[in-house]
């Protein structure tokens, strides 16, 4: 670990939405605490059930995913995080083991706080708290929607919501189109929809054939939104 040029953090740190309307004097105050760690591709930064749960982190560049070990033994991807977004919040506030495991989806650089500042620095600035909070919430939120969608929907239909919301976190929009490029694996989309990588395969052949979507290995674009549950 070790410590970056100062105005390189507070670079990045104005840009980081859970910072946003703080004053230069705030952001020197937060940056002056921030540690570097970078990860590799496929390495687990947080284990899930991990006790030692002393550190916040906030993602500078590349991606994560966060997952769970489900009943039966498999792992599903709940939500990917990118850049500007954080994770270890949970553990830092309540001080119990971690909910989740996270994953470097991709070489990624972070930015870690430990707990004791993290702390200090939410009852400092009441606006990072707030921000937190709504943050956390809105997390809740789509993952009760997501394990109710799990529980409920067939696999093409978990497939294809998995499909939709890939296309609402990434896509952009064309026309009566959305592009998303650079689009998770099957193996990835399996996981999040909590299903077989050969059944992605399956479903993602029958959605080309229907004209729903095209695909290749750089580009996911969803021809119609309205049919793909049909």
């Amino acid at each position: 670990m070790n410590r970056m040029d100062i105005r390189q953090i507070q670079s990045f740190a104005s840009k980081v939405p859970l910072f946003q309307g703080l004053s230069k004097s705030e952001y020197e105050a937060i940056c002056k605490a921030m540690i570097q760690r970078k990860f590799s591709a496929n390495e687990v930064i947080v284990h899930e059930e991990d006790e030692e749960s002393q550190t916040f982190f906030i993602i500078a560049s590349g991606k994560v995913y966060v997952t769970v070990i489900t009943s039966e033994g498999k792992q599903t991807i709940l939500a990917t995080l990118r850049k500007g977004d954080f994770f270890g919040e949970m553990s830092i506030l309540d001080g119990k083991p971690r909910s989740a495991s996270i994953i470097a989806a991709e070489d990624c650089e972070l930015f870690m706080l430990y707990r004791r500042p993290l702390l200090e620095i939410l009852k400092k600035y009441p606006k990072i708290t707030i921000q937190m909070l709504i943050t956390m919430s809105q997390r809740l939120r789509r993952s009760n929607k997501q394990i109710n969608t799990l529980s409920m929907m067939s696999v093409y239909g978990r497939i294809a919501e998995v499909i939709l919301q890939i296309a609402k976190d990434n896509g952009e929009r064309v026309g009566d189109i959305v592009v998303v490029n650079n689009p998770p694996t099957h193996r990835e989309i399996a996981d999040m929809a909590s299903t077989s990588r050969e059944t992605v395969s399956r479903v993602l052949s029958q959605l080309r054939k229907k004209r729903y979507i095209t695909t290749d290995r750089k580009k996911l674009v969803i021809l119609n939104e309205e049919k793909l549950y049909d």
